[in-house]
């Protein structure tokens, strides 16, 4: 069993700073609190309804920067795993990007591949696969946000070991339709169940010049089962999430099914293309 924290935060694109201390906050406390593996939202670092590319260049961080340091020095203190979604500088281009640290330091880093709304004024989406890692807690894999939305690039993870999924989220109001759980819970639970992963998103509150958000942190086990769920209506919605959930050791859903050995790829080719 691994004790597991999605961060839900109240991020602001004018206040960077703000972001930057909250996070690290969140990241502590979290600790304080016995997570081994803990989830920070989308942009942690720099809030997300940007308007002007300045606001973006201003609220990046480099794989160099001070916070990943200081990210890296809690993971190494504490034995942690820490997942944060980041407005990233990288290459001469900005990322929105998710990044894997656990004791042995920065395990890698993940650009969005799917941009959702306006995102693609600002950042470059991502070409590369979804990021898997051995980790010191186990084989995490991270995306972000409107990644999970799409089957393949979840199974992908699976398909590369992955036993839990890692997913910084922003997971805007923009009208949908009311269900119980929410809708974008209710996608986590199938990607969770439909691959047997342990699903951890960390979803952001507070409303950003007029934005305003789902504000449902959630943690599934690897049957799609919710362990644990943030709720929107609680004051302050900022809020820490925890559950203790076993990561799994295969994907056997019964003992004569398995959803990774069962499935007949011949089958499927012809969609990769439309």
């Amino acid at each position: 069993m691994v004790l597991i924290a999605a961060c839900q935060l109240e991020l602001d694109v004018e206040t960077p700073a703000a972001c930057v201390e909250q996070s690290t906050s969140a990241l502590l406390t979290a600790v304080e609190n016995g997570a081994e593996i803990i989830v920070l939202p989308e942009l942690s670092n720099s809030g997300y309804v940007f308007e002007t590319t300045l606001e973006l260049e201003m609220s990046a961080t480099t794989l160099e920067g001070a916070l990943i340091q200081k990210w890296k020095e809690i993971a190494a203190d504490n034995d942690v795993v820490i997942v944060a979604g980041i407005n990233l500088f990288e290459g001469s281009k900005y990322w929105n990007a998710s990044v894997i640290i656990d004791r042995s330091g920065l395990c890698g880093w993940y650009a969005k591949a799917h941009l959702f709304g306006d995102e693609g004024k600002f950042f470059t989406a991502g070409d590369e696969i979804p990021l898997v890692i051995q980790t010191s807690k186990g084989r995490i894999a991270t995306l972000v946000c409107y990644d999970i939305e799409f089957p393949e690039w979840v199974r992908i993870a699976m398909l590369h070991g992955a036993q839990l999924l890692a997913v910084p989220t922003n997971w805007p109001e923009i009208g949908q339709r009311v269900t119980s759980p929410v809708m974008e819970v209710i996608r986590v639970q199938a990607a969770a169940s439909q691959n047997k992963l342990v699903v951890v998103a960390a979803d952001r509150c507070g409303d950003e010049r007029g934005q305003s958000w789902v504000s449902t942190s959630v943690i599934t086990d690897d049957e799609g089962v919710i362990k644990a769920i943030a709720r929107p209506e609680m004051n302050p919605q900022t809020q820490i999430i925890y559950a203790e959930v076993e990561l799994p050791t295969n994907t056997a859903i019964t003992d004569k099914n398995d959803v990774r050995k069962d499935r007949r790829p011949q089958l499927y080719s012809s969609i990769l293309n439309q």
